[in-house]
């Protein structure tokens, strides 16, 4: 009987002792980590480090420096170039055939009217690979510059009704998002541009014959030539940090 109970006693004894183990070799384990953690924090860091782990760390305020403030100069993140001259945008078109378009400076806006019937098909806003080229030439020298832009797109009164144009509207639209499209991918934002399509509304002239319409299809990119307004950062906010 007392040797049963002698074992009992025994058990109870055996659990007890690996738990505390289990707690020291815990313990122990924890120490070397943060032992380990000290020694690979930088310098700097270790007193946060240490702060945070005795639950007295605060964290600081942090502060954006804003080195255009403290010069006092005014900031312009984009870095802009000047305005394009009438001059820039005709070297740029010097490849197209100077029949097909038109350019009008004056001192706000710079209005390059493309003739339709040399840029596109016929009922269709797809250009060729050359067209392509000389329009990638105009946009490469409009890019960077934050000048706006309205691209617009016109058409002659002959009605189109497919399943890609149910009429003027749509046709005249693609066609100047295509020319968007080409200044977009040579750099120009795209939230400077705006396209319109007018259709045949404004004729330049009454479309009474073959050669009145196609002077009245076209594709009108007006550059505003004002300097964009320069952008000021604010002032530096003290943020706390959430925690």
């Amino acid at each position: 009987m007392s040797r049963r109970g002698g074992h009992d006693d025994g058990g109870a004894h055996g659990g007890s002792w690996k738990i505390a183990l289990a707690d020291l070799m815990t313990v122990l384990m924890v120490f070397f980590l943060v032992m380990w953690l000290l020694a690979v924090v930088e310098p700097e860091k270790r007193k946060t480090f240490a702060e945070s782990l005795t639950g007295k760390y605060e964290e600081p305020v942090a502060v954006v420096e804003d080195s255009a403030k403290q010069d006092g100069s005014e900031l312009n993140p984009l870095d802009l170039k000047p305005p394009a001259t009438e001059l820039e945008i005709r070297q740029s078109l010097k490849t197209m055939n100077q029949r097909d378009i038109e350019i009008e400076d004056g001192p706000e806006f710079t209005r390059i009217t493309l003739k339709s019937d040399s840029f596109f098909e016929s009922g269709r806003a797809t250009i060729s690979d050359k067209t392509r080229e000389q329009l990638e030439t105009l946009g490469e020298t409009l890019a960077g510059r934050g000048q706006k832009m309205v691209i617009s797109g016109y058409t002659d009164d002959i009605p189109i009704n497919n399943f890609q144009f149910p009429s003027n509207w749509e046709l005249s639209a693609a066609r100047a998002a295509t020319v968007a499209r080409t200044f977009i991918y040579m750099g120009v934002d795209q939230s400077l541009i705006k396209i319109e399509g007018n259709a045949d509304n404004d004729p330049v002239v009454p479309n009474d014959s073959s050669y009145s319409r196609s002077v009245n299809r076209r594709v009108i990119i007006t550059v505003d030539k004002r300097p964009p307004v320069e952008v000021k950062k604010p002032l530096p906010t003290p943020v706390r940090a959430a925690r």
